[in-house]
């Protein structure tokens, strides 16, 4: 007579390895991805991370330089006029919000017809 090790073994042996998982409401069985398409998605990943570096680089050095040519353009007649900076801003959000409001107004009215 076999010994329950020898059996479990048996039993192992018969049973096939797990291609497939069952989904989770149990009934259809759902392929596990192919370790070749993972490693095909990681190459995909890998071209384009390489491809969008230099554009990334590029795209740094420009905002950089923007930075630099325009903030002082920008800095210096507001801490010469502060006040009329602020009411600019202001009276330039009031005009947004408004036209925010006055749009989805708008919108409710279109939708109810």
């Amino acid at each position: 007579m076999a010994s329950p090790r020898e059996n479990l073994h048996r039993a192992n042996a018969m049973v096939p390895p797990y291609e497939h998982e069952v989904s989770s409401n149990g009934q259809a069985a759902v392929a596990e991805p192919e370790m070749t398409a993972r490693t095909g998605l990681r190459t995909v990943r890998e071209h384009v991370a390489q491809a969008m570096d230099p554009l990334q680089r590029q795209l740094d050095a420009r905002l950089h330089e923007l930075d630099e040519t325009l903030r002082p353009r920008l800095e210096q007649p507001v801490k010469d006029k502060p006040l009329i900076a602020i009411a600019i801003a202001a009276a330039s959000g009031v005009v947004l919000g408004g036209l925010s409001v006055l749009t989805l107004l708008a919108g409710g009215h279109r939708a109810s017809d």
